[in-house]
C-alpha cells in the first residue's frame, strides 16, 4: 500500500486550471447526508404535531451541521494538501461530524447534548491541527492560522461550559455562542479573505445542494411507496400525484443552477464573497432541507382520489407548509444573486412574481382545489424565475 508522503503545507493557487473536489471531500460530505436528514425528519414531526417551534429548533440543528462543513470546505479551498496527516485529520473530522449527527436525533426533544459538543471538540481539534500546520509552514499566512486556532479553542470552550450553564441560561447563551460562530471566521481571515479557489468552491456549495434537495426526493419517493403499498389509490393518482412533486424539486434543481456562480466569483472577486456566498447559503441549504420535511406532509393529506384530506391534517395546511419553505428558498436566493452579481436587473421582478405564483398556489387549494393542483401550479415559480434569469446571464455572456 502507498502512502501519501508527508510534506508542508502550502496555499494553494486559488486559480488553478480545472480545480474540482476531491473523492476525499465527496466521502466528507456523505456525513452530511445522514446528518440532514435526522434534521428534515424532526422538523416533519413537529409539523405534524402543529408545534411551530420546531422551525426554531430545525434552524438551530442546521446551523450546526452547516457550520462544520462550512468549516471543513473553506480551509480545503485554501489549502488542501492530501497527505497522511491532513487524511487523518479529515477522519476524525468525519467521526465529529457523526457524532453531531447522532446529537440531531434527539435535538428536537432535549436539545444540545454532551455527545453533540463532544463531536464539535473533536472536529475543532483536527481542524486546530490543519491550521497548525498553516501557521508554521506558510509565513505569509501566519496571522489567518493562528486567529483561527485561538477562535475554534475559545469556541469549543464557550460550549463545552453551556454543557454547566443552569437551564435558564442556556438558550440566550445559546443563540449568543451562534453568533459568535458567525463573527470568528470574518475576524480570522480579516487579512487573508481571498484565500479560497472560485470555481472550486461554487462546486463544493453546489454539490451540497444537491444533497439538500436528496432530502426532497426522499421525501418524494417515500410519498410514492405510501401510494404503491396503498391498494386504493389509482395508478392516475400516483402518477399525477408523483410527477408534481418531482417536477417542483426539478425546477428548484434548474432555477438553483441557472445561476453561473463559479463565473460570478471568479469574474466579481470581492471581499464580502465569503460572507455573503458562504453565510449566504445558509438560508438557501436550511429552506431547501425544510421543502424536503414538508413534501412529506403530501402523504398524510392525500385519499386514493388525490382530493380529500387525510386525518389529522388538512391539504391547505400542507400547502402552506409547502409554500413557506418554497418562498424562503426563493427570496434566499435572490438575495444572494442581488450581493453577488452587479449586473443582475430581473431579481426583483422575478421574485415578485414567483411569489404571487405561490399564494394563488396556496390559495386555490384553500377553496378546495386538490393539492395535487396546487403544487403543479407552484412549478411555475421557479420556472419563471428562471426565465428571467437566463435574460440577465444572456446579457453577461455577451458584455464579458
Amino acid at each position: 500500500m502507498n502512502l501519501p508522503s508527508i510534506r508542508p503545507i502550502s496555499a494553494r493557487d486559488t486559480h488553478e486550471p480545472n480545480r474540482t473536489s476531491s473523492t476525499l471531500e465527496l466521502l466528507f460530505d456523505l456525513v452530511y447526508v445522514i446528518a440532514i436528514s435526522a434534521a428534515a425528519q424532526g422538523l416533519y414531526q413537529n409539523l405534524l404535531a402543529h408545534e411551530y417551534s420546531g422551525f426554531i429548533t430545525f434552524t438551530v440543528a442546521f446551523f450546526i451541521l452547516w457550520n462544520a462543513w462550512t468549516s471543513f470546505t473553506w480551509f480545503g479551498s485554501g489549502y488542501d494538501p492530501d497527505d497522511l496527516p491532513y487524511r487523518i485529520s479529515v477522519m476524525m473530522q468525519m467521526f465529529g461530524s457523526l457524532l453531531i449527527a447522532a446529537n440531531i436525533h434527539q435535538f428536537f426533544d432535549q436539545g444540545l447534548i454532551w455527545i453533540g459538543v463532544a463531536g464539535y471538540a473533536i472536529m475543532r481539534l483536527a481542524s486546530c491541527s490543519q491550521w497548525w500546520r498553516v501557521y508554521r509552514d506558510v509565513p505569509e499566512h501566519k496571522k489567518v492560522a493562528g486567529r483561527s486556532m485561538f477562535g475554534l479553542i475559545t469556541l469549543q470552550l464557550m460550549w463545552i461550559s453551556w454543557l454547566f450553564l443552569p437551564e435558564p441560561l442556556k438558550r440566550p447563551a445559546l443563540f449568543l455562542f451562534i453568533a459568535a460562530e458567525l463573527l470568528m471566521p470574518i475576524w480570522a481571515r480579516s487579512e487573508q479573505f481571498d484565500n479560497w479557489h472560485p470555481r472550486h468552491i461554487a462546486e463544493r456549495y453546489g454539490l451540497l445542494t444537491i444533497i439538500v434537495l436528496g432530502e426532497g426526493i426522499l421525501g418524494v419517493s417515500q410519498t410514492i411507496l405510501h401510494f404503491l403499498i396503498n391498494p386504493t389509490y389509482s395508478a392516475a393518482a400516483i402518477l399525477i400525484s408523483g410527477l408534481a412533486l418531482v417536477a417542483l424539486l426539478f425546477s428548484v434543481w434548474w432555477l438553483y443552477f441557472s445561476i453561473p456562480f463559479d463565473d460570478i466569483l471568479d469574474e466579481e472577486r470581492r471581499r464580502h464573497d465569503f460572507v455573503s456566498f458562504g453565510y449566504g447559503h445558509f438560508f438557501i441549504f436550511a429552506a431547501l432541507a425544510g421543502l424536503g420535511s414538508t413534501l412529506k406532509l403530501v402523504t398524510e393529506v392525500i385519499d386514493e382520489t388525490g382530493n380529500t384530506a387525510l386525518e389529522g391534517i388538512s391539504q391547505p395546511y400542507a400547502m402552506a407548509m409547502i409554500m413557506l419553505q418554497l418562498g424562503a428558498f426563493l427570496l434566499a436566493l435572490t438575495t444572494l444573486r442581488t450581493l453577488m452579481c452587479r449586473k443582475s436587473s430581473h431579481n426583483m421582478l422575478g421574485l415578485l412574481l414567483s411569489l404571487a405564483i405561490l399564494a394563488v398556489s396556496y390559495f386555490i387549494v384553500s377553496q378546495g382545489v386538490p393539492i395535487t393542483y396546487g403544487i403543479w401550479l407552484s412549478v411555475l415559480a421557479p420556472i419563471t424565475m428562471i426565465r428571467l434569469f437566463n435574460v440577465d446571464n444572456k446579457s453577461w455572456v455577451a458584455t464579458n
